[in-house]
């Protein structure tokens, strides 16, 4: 497993190692293409962000699993999240817990800037770079969602970043989607699996999220990790849920975005790709009963 060590020396050995410059250039665009593509600020890519908030927390019946909620209500709390994008969850708390804090960082400043709670802040910056925040500062910390973002070392540098600004006493809090399925058809398959191809070249290992469970504990002044799992049919056969996700699915994979880079993904043209989407994948939701499980893990900072 790495750790912040082994993360910033990957970060010396990669400047070592210089190609030509006409080829850094171009692979650093293709980067910051797909980056763009997975950090998109674009409207309807906001809207799905809002939905899928509100879908998580139905299917879960909370915003967070972590024994918080007492204390959010009492007041005086501090919470911070990693990667907030447009800041739904920390808008949906904030509202409810007026007597609390809360803190947004994200290195994409798609958050609202000037619309928003008093008690809410947000702030851009890109936490592989580390936290600004002093030690045992916040009661709660959370990052959810990041499993096309991160790769392993820095999911181990963030964990590590969460557990040293967190107040020993305060949580952890860890969720995300496992991004393989079972029961899926072969035009979902197909989707799924060029997505999770186009992470790989940017070192990202989708399949982490389902085990950061296992690293989280690993760190020190960390007591025991709790783990929840949620799990539901994408379509038609899995009901109201079902078929708000599969349309959340359907208004991502035919964005522009999507697109141009799965269709190369998959190595078939644009026209294509279209083709089979639009005329496919609704079609091919009805027939099957494609598993799509989300998960948290959570765990408090020992008191010192």
């Amino acid at each position: 497993m790495g750790n912040i060590s082994s993360y910033q020396n990957n970060k010396r050995s990669a400047i070592v190692k210089l190609p030509e410059f006409n080829e850094i250039e171009s692979e650093q665009e293709r980067q910051e293409e797909l980056m763009d593509f997975y950090l998109s600020t674009c409207p309807d890519s906001i809207d799905r962000t809002h939905m899928y908030h509100f879908l998580r927390a139905y299917i879960f019946q909370s915003n967070f699993s972590s024994p918080v909620e007492d204390k959010l209500i009492e007041g005086g709390c501090k919470v911070l999240d990693i990667g907030c994008g447009a800041g739904t969850w920390l808008l949906d708390l904030s509202h409810k817990y007026g007597n609390s804090s809360f803190f947004g960082i994200d290195i994409k400043p798609v958050f609202p800037q000037e619309i928003k709670p008093k008690n809410l802040e947000f702030i851009k910056a890109d936490i592989t770079n580390g936290l600004s925040f002093r030690d045992n500062e916040f009661d709660f910390t959370h990052v959810e969602n990041m499993s096309l973002i991160f790769t392993p070392d820095e999911w181990d540098f963030v964990l590590s970043e969460l557990v040293r600004v967190t107040k020993p006493g305060g949580y952890i809090e860890v969720a995300g989607r496992r991004n393989s399925y079972v029961g899926e058809g072969p035009v979902y398959h197909k989707l799924s699996h060029a997505v999770l191809s186009s992470c790989s070249k940017r070192n990202v290992n989708t399949d982490l999220m389902y085990k950061l469970d296992s690293r989280l504990e690993l760190l020190p002044n960390i007591e025991k990790v709790h783990r929840i799992e949620k799990d539901f049919i994408i379509g038609p056969n899995g009901g109201k849920i079902g078929i708000v996700f599969q349309d959340l699915s359907y208004s991502y994979y035919v964005s522009d975005m999507a697109v141009k880079y799965l269709s190369e993904e998959i190595g078939i043209s644009e026209e294509e790709y279209k083709n089979m989407i639009e005329n496919e994948l609704i079609e091919e939701f009805k027939q099957t009963n494609a598993e799509c499980v989300h998960v948290r893990f959570w765990a408090q900072k020992q008191l010192s």
